[in-house]
């Protein structure tokens, strides 16, 4: 007999803060949400200020986080004292200097360097410096062990440390002030596995269920887990460093390659939080990953190799190189095109930098992990878990010969 895959739990951290009891949500449909639920918005405006480290919960209420104080507000209160602060500081906005100085990007000017009127350039450097195998027109004389005297003849190409105004600007960004390395121990961890982290814990809270008695009744081979990241970890802690530290005069760690793997979003899952022992892996898409990892999971389920499975995505590519990659395709929002788009204006609305069912001038880069945890129906019953929905089929097609890779095909209609 076919078992039927329901949702039972849901998780994760975006620009709208956490998932899990639909508060991401209430965060973006908040002008809608006040007149008439305005309790579910100061909720939610009080679990972004918490994740922001404004505010922490005590047994009274909510402490402010100063130490010159002790404040206790309500959630009302908190709504009221930074509902402002919030909403400049969440969703889609110009991208933080903590993350990318758009302004002044660090990059490498390429030159050549040549001695005034053609003259012999002399310098000196360190022995441990000396570039392997020496400039033809490199003359090189010790002066003593770890020391020596260079003389070059002609031009010599350098990297001059430099920045760079980048064209876009905007992005959707975690909550200001979110910081991961206080909830566990992050250890270099890249950024898009930190939000991994997060989002399967929160998953895994919001069952309401204690996980002992999942495993309780599951045995560890029957929870599989299927996540990934499609453009991998390309931070400095991920593909990032390890494609970029040699050039950059720096050593490649250890952890670099390993921890830049596409489908090390289900490893950390399975390493992290659950031990698990399941079916694992990660598939990949250019836009739609988790559905590709849903569908496995659905099967798994339906055919009985799993009776849980837990499905996810994360994704983190604010980054100077990404944001060159898709720019450079005309395929992001550039700061200038968005002026252009709200005409008369001397500054673009960064907060309006996503308007894709309008006129548009491209799409927005963001960062977000999501996770879904899915029952057989017979586990769910037994359980008395919340149920959310149910998952039937998901579909996954090519799309045949086309001109354009990014535009729909036949699989769209299939």
């Amino acid at each position: 007999m076919s078992h039927l895959p329901v949702i039972v739990g849901f998780g994760g951290i975006s620009p709208a803060g956490r998932s899990s009891s639909h508060q991401a949500y209430r965060r973006m449909v908040f002008d809608a949400l006040l007149d008439v639920q305005p309790e579910a918005v100061h909720e939610a405006y009080t679990d972004l200020a918490i994740l922001m480290g404004l505010v922490t919960f005590v047994d009274a209420g909510y402490q402010v986080s100063r130490p010159t104080s002790i404040e206790t507000l309500t959630q009302a209160e908190v709504y009221k004292r930074y509902s402002a602060l919030i909403n400049e500081s969440t969703l889609i906005r110009k991208i933080e200097k903590s993350y990318l100085d758009v302004d002044a990007a660090p990059w490498h000017q390429a030159t050549d360097m040549t001695g005034e009127n053609n003259e012999s350039i002399t310098f000196e450097l360190k022995t441990s410096t000396l570039p392997k195998p020496l400039p033809e027109n490199w003359s090189v004389t010790e002066i003593d062990k770890r020391t020596n005297h260079v003389k070059v003849f002609g031009s010599t190409p350098i990297l001059l440390p430099s920045t760079r105004d980048l064209i876009v600007k905007s992005a959707g960004q975690l909550p200001t002030g979110m910081n991961f390395s206080k909830r566990y121990p992050t250890r270099h961890h890249p950024r898009g596995l930190q939000m991994t982290v997060y989002a399967a814990s929160d998953a895994i809270q919001s069952l309401g269920i204690e996980w002992e008695s999942v495993l309780e009744r599951v045995a560890p081979d029957k929870i599989s887990v299927y996540a990934s990241s499609a453009m991998s970890q390309l931070d400095d802690d991920g593909n990032g460093g390890l494609m970029g530290s040699r050039l950059k005069g720096k050593k490649v760690s250890s952890k670099h390659l390993a921890l830049g793997l596409t489908e090390m979003p289900a490893d950390f899952i399975n390493a992290y939080l659950l031990g698990g022992l399941g079916s694992t892996g990660g598939n990949t898409g250019a836009c739609a990953s988790f559905l590709y990892n849903l569908k496995m999971g659905v099967e798994d389920i339906q055919q009985g190799r799993s009776r849980v499975a837990i499905i996810g995505g994360s994704e983190a590519p604010i980054t100077s190189e990404v944001i060159d990659g898709y720019a450079t395709m005309g395929a992001l929002a550039t700061a200038e095109n968005l002026k252009a788009l709200d005409s008369g204006v001397d500054q673009p609305n960064y907060k309006r930098a996503c308007r894709p069912f309008s006129d548009n001038c491209g799409f927005t880069l963001s960062e977000s992990s999501q996770v879904v945890i899915l029952f057989d129906d017979a586990l769910a019953m037994e359980l008395s878990a919340n149920i959310h929905g149910a998952i039937d089929q998901v579909f996954v097609n090519a799309d045949g010969h086309k001109k354009s890779i990014s535009s729909p095909g036949l699989g769209n209609w299939i």
